[in-house]
């Protein structure tokens, strides 16, 4: 939900206009920032509270260059959640498990028939893939995996790249 729907439902609820909505919602925005800048603790009973911390001066580091940065030490505001939006958010979690979103999805595709289980339950069923990119993977996938040539270093699959020489950096700069 963005901030525009945010208003329509303010305004739904309300039982107002969505201008007078927008006034209201903008208005306790700006109540909040304003509160929480100066160094208020705003408390929302259920809800939440909203406050500001400090968050001390630290060394960093670039992760590009990998050169040490000095990051200052800055004011950042927080939210700490009430325990009724815990709850409310809990409880729709409960309401509606990962397996009853997931079967709800599948069954409002279209489902063979072939595809049914005993008890009644749809199962998913992959399409097969067509065309000359789906014959490659197919071969790809079924191909043993080759040793490397010879005069080659193997290289594990999960290592990190290799950093290139100065000469391989300055062809790839100039394109060639």
């Amino acid at each position: 939900m963005n901030r525009s729907e945010l208003v329509k439902a303010v305004a739904e609820r309300a039982g107002g206009e969505e201008a007078v909505a927008r006034r209201h919602v903008d208005a306790l925005f700006e109540a909040v920032m304003e509160a929480v800048s100066a160094g208020e603790r705003v408390v929302v009973t259920g809800f939440g509270a909203f406050d500001r911390s400090s968050r001390p001066a630290r060394s960093a580091r670039n992760p590009r260059t990998g050169a040490p940065v000095e990051v200052p030490a800055a004011l950042v505001p927080t939210f700490r959640f009430g325990q009724t939006f815990r709850n409310r958010v809990a409880q729709s979690a409960d309401a509606a498990p990962a397996e009853a979103v997931l079967t709800e999805a599948v069954s409002t595709e279209a489902v063979p028939a072939d595809a049914a289980h005993d008890d009644g339950a749809a199962v998913r069923t992959k399409k097969p893939k067509k065309g000359k990119k789906a014959a490659a993977k197919k071969t790809l996938d079924k191909a043993p995996e080759k040793a490397p040539k010879k005069g080659k270093k193997a290289v594990a699959a999960d290592s990190a790249p290799r950093k290139k020489s100065g000469k391989a950096k300055a062809r790839a700069k100039s394109g060639k």
